[in-house]
This record gives C-alpha cells, structure tokens and sequence, in this order.
C-alpha cells in the first residue's frame, strides 16, 4: 500500500505539474471531491475552481482549474483541464480587471435586439469569465 498520490495536471498545451503527493482536492463538477492514496477508481467532470493539493512536508498547493476531466486509478491522478494555472503564474490586477468588467456587463444587463438565446448565452459567457476572475484571485492568495 502506497502512502503517496501521483498527480499530473495537464493542458491542451503544456504540462503543469507532476509530483507524489499526499492528497489532492479537486473541483467537481456537482461539488468538491477529496483524493487519498488507494482510492476508489474515478472518471469525473471538473468545473472552474480550485484544485489544492497538499505534499509530503504538509504544505498546501492550489492550482486554478477551468473545466476539463479527472482520473483516479491506483495511485495515480491525472487531471486534464481545458486550463490550468499556478499561483505564480496568475496576473492578480488583470484578474481584478476582468471580474469588474464581468460584474459590471452582468449589472447593466441592458437589453439587446438579440434573440432570448443569445441574451442567455451572453450571460452564461460573462458568468464564466467572473467564475474564473474570482478563483484566479484565490489562487493567487496562496503565493
């Protein structure tokens, strides 16, 4: 029986992380789900949120995570996201930036000649945009 987890976060573009871990959580699609080493095995959906995990000397790491899978097999975790970014790769100003102009877009709601359609549509995009803004500045708290 293995006392440590293999994670590996990856990107349609790059690698973001591999490392042996103690646990990770990550963002599920219906609500937070927590990983230990001999885990039932797992295919789930993750939303925009936070993936933490926690390392052999006890500290905590996060990691913004927008949408994408998780697999859980053994001891091995494997996470593909659409995007994934660390605490230190995060711009906290551009962040700030973006959830006031979402807030703001979603405040005024001023009705458009669009159809009914694409009002939801333009709606459901600036959620997203102010969803990723606020876990963005989350994660950045952890640096």
């Amino acid at each position: 029986m293995s006392d440590q987890l293999n994670l590996e976060v990856v990107t349609p573009h790059r690698t973001v992380l591999v490392e042996d871990v103690d646990s990770v959580t990550l963002p599920g699609i219906e609500g937070e789900l927590g990983i230990l080493p001999e885990h039932i095995p797992l295919l789930t959906t993750l939303d925009t949120g936070i993936m933490s995990y926690k390392n052999s000397s006890g500290k905590t790491y996060a990691i913004a995570v927008h949408w994408g899978y998780a697999q859980v097999e053994g001891n091995s975790v494997r996470v593909l996201a659409e995007l994934a970014e660390t605490a230190d790769e995060i711009d906290i100003d551009r962040a700030k930036d973006a959830e006031k102009k979402a807030k703001d877009i979603l405040l005024t709601g001023a009705p458009t000649t669009s159809s009914w359609e694409e009002e939801e549509s333009r709606q459901n995009k600036y959620e997203g945009k102010l969803k990723r803004s606020i876990v963005r500045q989350k994660v950045a708290q952890f640096l």
